[in-house]
């Protein structure tokens, strides 16, 4: 498959401070100039055309008539829109010009993004939904219709650098927030200090963050250099210690159960709300975190951990496990101790190490390389491909999905 143009639909130019949109060009632009399928990508910067974007994306598609065109509107949700295209604007793209078009969704475990997925559901060919599933957000409407979850797709360019010293034993690249801090801090007490830096904070130390900027070159330097890189993938701060064991659905199952008979016992007891004064709010608020659940995607850390060849010990994910086989490509871990446990023991069996992540560097190249990915969403809005590819079972491309319900609801017919 070769197509001739492709545009590319993005807030503002790329800057050197972190910014969102840094990371849309990351993840649309240079994969796919790495897979060498598109002979010509151009870039809307819809901010530039503040407020006149809608008219002004639809000359440029009637004038330069893409193959396809590939949005990003994720500074929408996150509370920065600077006229971004309207619905409607996609739509006619969509539908009267008749050019495929693809929304790319990151995070989508915030709500608020989600909420914002769903005013342009049917304006778009297909919503895309990087590293994540179905559990990991809300309930979306008509679930099957034209969005699908996939995994993250890179520039592989970038990874294919000699492989020097690895000369820090371990270490987290990425913003300390949520639950991260608690982790560092407690790994502390088992004499175990990991490296940090990297996100929107280049810190040395958790306890004193320096304000700064890594860029994306000097963070995969680092990740470059770990033996053991971490990775924390719970979304959510957890309101009670967490109860974690290999059989997830078990424990999930004795949580709720627990809750169900908190509930039943303080509705017989409410009769006599002066013994129960004090004791109510405490067991309420216990069954509210009890029914709170935990939400999980694959964040893009842990494909740039195995694209650079690193160990990678993450915190135990259900999602992870769609993509990537656990003590096969990578190391999932449980409790505080088991972590600490995984951590020395790694380092001091440097074979079993190095055969885990040069087999996570394996599965990357074979089923998530950049190719496979274009070509799969191609074909999948309508690009027949002329070569045969293959799916990985994590990515879940749902063709079967996408033609018996988008295409046949009589929204999408009456255009």
């Amino acid at each position: 498959m070769q197509l001739e143009r492709v545009l590319i639909v993005v807030e503002q130019k790329a800057r050197q401070d972190g910014s969102q949109s840094d990371f849309d060009i990351r993840h649309i632009e240079g994969p796919l100039k790495s897979s060498e399928m598109v002979d010509n990508i151009d870039i809307f910067y819809y901010n530039d055309y503040t407020p006149n974007c809608d008219d002004a994306l639809i000359n440029y598609c009637l004038q330069s008539k893409p193959q396809a065109v590939l949005l990003s509107l994720q500074n929408i949700a996150l509370g920065r829109e600077r006229g971004a295209p309207t619905p409607d604007a996609v739509r006619k793209i969509t539908h009267q010009l008749n050019i495929p078009t693809v929304m790319f969704w990151f995070d989508i475990h915030a709500d608020p993004i989600a909420e914002v997925l769903e005013c342009y559901l049917y304006s778009v060919t297909l919503n895309v939904i990087l590293g994540a599933d179905a559990s990991s957000h809300k309930p979306l409407p008509l679930e099957g219709t034209n969005y699908i979850y996939t995994g993250a797709t890179f520039d592989e360019r970038l990874f294919n650098k000699p492989e020097g010293e690895r000369d820090i034993p371990v270490g987290f690249l990425g913003s300390l927030h949520l639950n991260r801090t608690q982790w560092i801090a407690e790994l502390e007490k088992f004499g175990i200090s990991p490296y940090l830096a990297g996100g929107r904070h280049g810190v040395t130390n958790w306890r004193s963050p320096v304000p700064g900027w890594m860029s994306y070159e000097e963070y995969l330097g680092l990740m470059l250099r770990l033996k053991i890189a971490l990775n924390f993938s719970l979304l959510q701060a957890p309101q009670y210690q967490p109860i974690v064991s290999s059989d997830r659905a078990r424990v999930w199952q004795a949580l709720s159960w627990l809750a169900l008979q908190s509930k039943t016992w303080l509705s017989a007891l409410a009769k006599n709300p002066v013994k129960l004064k004090y004791t109510i709010p405490v067991f309420k608020n216990t069954t509210a975190a009890l029914l709170k659940k935990p939400r999980y995607m694959v964040r893009a850390r842990v494909w740039e951990a195995l694209w650079c060849r690193t160990f990678l010990l993450e915190e135990d994910n259900p999602v992870t496990s769609l993509y990537f086989e656990p003590f096969v490509d990578y190391v999932p871990f449980t409790t505080l101790k088991d972590l600490a446990d995984k951590i020395r023991y790694y380092l001091e069996n440097e074979e079993e190490r190095n055969r885990i992540r040069m087999q996570g560097r394996a599965t990357v190249e074979k089923y998530h390389n950049a190719r496979i990915y274009w070509e799969s969403l191609f074909e999948t809005i309508g690009i027949p491909s002329a070569t045969q590819y293959h799916h990985h079972p994590g990515e879940i491309w749902n063709k079967a999905y996408f033609d018996d319900w988008y295409l046949g609801h009589p929204y999408i017919e009456s255009y």
